[in-house]
């Protein structure tokens, strides 16, 4: 009896063995072959980009120097395909490990980019670690050339004009009366500038005008001809602008800040930057997301609401600060003739008030010019 309960004993010890030498096998299993991979810890790829300012579109390649991994797909990220100088194109590449291999690392000390200057965004995994899906920033688009040609005068009104420059979001030009100056810089949104009220007396008058591009590049003065203009000339030039004041330019909107009505804003389809289901109508080309929100275009900013609709021709207070924007629906920079008084809208398009202008002048309450 001793003997049965002795074998019995040694039977489930060794059952018990068989048990755990097994279990232990398959727990092992997965640990074993992950072990039979190679981890990649340094991903080394070359950009070209094809994308400049003024185009639309445009090709970024993505190679690799061995490795071993492939790129695959690579998509710019960016919305609006309409490039211009200011703004950063984001792209997402694929990266597929060869066979036998997974991606071990995904911060950005494994990254090194050559080529087309580059950095790191983010990366994530997938596929178990074989694929690599990678967030990259391109350099910053410089404006490129802003330079300008054909200034000239508009003679029956006093005009300066020039030839537009599609890099710059707006200019700045002066007025030169001989050797004098005659005014102090002023902003102009489009390529020209209304002097006639700031020529009063006869003499040689030209101008100056130069470009600006996003941030705080600008491009190089020009200057006009010299057009002399007699007394009586000029006598009918200032009596045109009967409104003396810090600017010289008129708007026809009779309504003042924060007055508008229905009638000023844009349909459902059309205007700056819209472009409708089929893909048709609108100008120039930005595809906005939902939500009332700001848009860029090579034009400038401009504002649209959740239904597709945009202001125009009207002020609007947009989180607490006053915008004007003209019949395009364009926000306006510098000094604006509204509602029998001037105003000046900053670098950044917002209503200036109880302060001084960048050329000298005050604004005070509601932002209206004291003399």
């Amino acid at each position: 009896m001793r003997v049965k309960a002795w074998i019995r004993k040694r039977a489930a010890r060794i059952l018990s063995l068989g048990l755990f030498l097994v279990l232990s096998a398959v727990n092992c299993l997965p640990a074993r072959a992950a072990e039979t991979r190679t981890g990649i810890t340094e991903i080394r790829l070359d950009i070209s980009s094809g994308i400049v300012p003024g185009s639309s579109g445009g090709q970024v390649s993505v190679s690799s120097d061995g490795g071993n991994f492939r790129v695959g797909t690579v998509e710019v990220l960016n919305e609006n395909d309409d490039w211009i100088g200011g703004m950063t194109p984001r792209i997402s590449v694929e990266l597929y490990a060869d066979s036998g291999y997974y991606f071990a690392e995904t911060g950005r000390d494994a990254f090194c980019f050559t080529g087309d200057a580059a950095s790191y965004v983010t990366a994530r995994r997938k596929d178990n670690k074989e694929t690599l899906a990678v967030t990259i920033k391109l350099e910053r688009l410089e404006n490129g050339d802003l330079t300008l040609t054909g200034a000239r005068w508009e003679e029956a009104d006093g005009t300066a004009v020039w030839d537009h420059n599609p890099r710059a979001r707006r200019y700045e030009v002066r007025l030169y009366r001989g050797n004098s100056s005659v005014t102090s810089t002023r902003t102009a949104n489009d390529n020209y500038y209304h002097f006639g009220g700031s020529i009063t007396r006869r003499g040689d008058y030209y101008f100056e005008v130069r470009a600006v591009g996003s941030g705080s590049e600008k491009g190089d003065w020009i200057s006009s001809d010299s057009w002399y203009v007699s007394a009586e000339k000029a006598d009918d030039l200032s009596d045109s602008y009967s409104y003396d004041g810090p600017g010289d330019g008129h708007y026809s909107d009779n309504r003042g800040p924060g007055v508008s009505d229905s009638s000023y804003y844009g349909g459902q389809s059309g205007g700056p930057g819209v472009r409708s289901s089929g893909g048709a109508g609108g100008s120039p080309g930005v595809i906005t997301g939902l939500g009332n929100h700001w848009c860029l275009d090579q034009y400038g900013w401009w504002y649209q609401y959740a239904d597709g609709r945009y202001p125009h021709s009207c002020w609007l207070c947009i989180d607490g600060k006053w915008y004007c924007f003209n019949e395009s629906g364009y926000i306006r920079y510098g000094w604006i003739w509204n509602n029998q008084n001037w105003y000046y809208c900053g670098e950044d398009g917002a209503l200036l008030a109880n302060t001084r202008t960048p050329d000298g002048y005050y604004v005070g309450e509601g932002g209206i010019w004291i003399p």
